[in-house]
C-alpha cells in the first residue's frame, strides 16, 4: 500500500474510490476519471431510480457488472454489498479516511446546499429539507451511524488487500486528495 506522502502516481486502469457517505468520493472520482480520461462509475446513479427507489437488486447487480466491464473506468461507491462483483475488478484502491469532524461537515454543508437549491442529484432525485433532516432516512443520520462502520470495514480490507490490488493508497485530508490528483 502506498502511504497518502507518495510523490508520484501511478494508477491502473480500474479504479475504486472508497469511504463514508459526503467525504468527496464522487469529486475525487470525477477529478480522477477526467484527469485520466478514464470512464467515470457512479454506484448511486445505478442503484437509485427516480423517488428515492431502490432499483431491484438482480438489475442493479446486472448494470453494475456491465458498468466495471473492461478497462479504463474510475468507481465511485463502497465495496459492501456489492464486494463480489466489484472487488476482484479492481486493480486500483483509493480509500477516502478523513476524520470524523471533517467528513460530517462535509456532508452538513453538501446537503444544506443540495437541500437550498434543489439540485438534481441523478434520476430526477433531490434532497429535502424534510428528507434530510427530519427523517428517518436522513443522510446525515446514516453517515452519524456508518462513519465507524466504514472505517472498520476499509481498515481490514487494507491490512489484508487482494494480490491483484496493485495500488492502494489511503487519503487522510482533502489536501492529501488535491496532492494526489495533482500527482496524476
Amino acid at each position: 500500500m502506498q502511504n497518502s506522502n507518495a510523490s508520484s502516481r501511478s494508477i491502473g486502469q480500474r479504479t475504486a474510490v472508497v469511504g463514508c457517505c459526503g467525504v468527496g468520493k464522487s469529486t475525487l472520482a470525477r477529478r480522477i476519471a477526467a484527469r485520466t480520461g478514464q470512464r467515470y462509475v457512479n454506484a448511486d446513479e445505478i442503484f437509485w431510480l427516480p423517488g428515492w427507489v431502490q432499483r431491484p437488486k438482480p438489475e442493479y447487480r446486472r448494470m453494475l457488472t456491465e458498468m466495471l466491464s473492461g478497462d479504463g473506468w474510475v468507481f465511485d461507491g463502497n465495496i459492501g454489498s456489492n464486494r463480489e462483483i466489484a472487488l476482484p475488478r479492481i486493480d486500483t484502491l483509493i480509500w477516502l479516511d478523513y476524520s470524523w469532524g471533517t467528513t460530517m461537515s462535509r456532508l452538513l454543508r453538501r446537503t444544506v446546499r443540495r437541500a437550498w437549491t434543489k439540485e438534481e442529484i441523478f434520476s430526477g432525485n433531490r434532497e429535502s429539507w424534510r428528507q434530510s433532516f427530519a427523517s428517518k432516512e436522513s443522510i446525515l443520520l446514516f453517515a452519524w451511524g456508518a462513519y465507524g462502520d466504514y472505517r472498520t470495514r476499509y481498515q481490514q480490507m487494507f491490512a489484508d488487500l487482494p494480490e491483484h490490488i496493485s495500488y492502494a493508497v489511503r487519503l487522510t485530508s482533502p489536501r492529501d486528495a488535491e496532492t494526489f490528483v495533482r500527482s496524476l
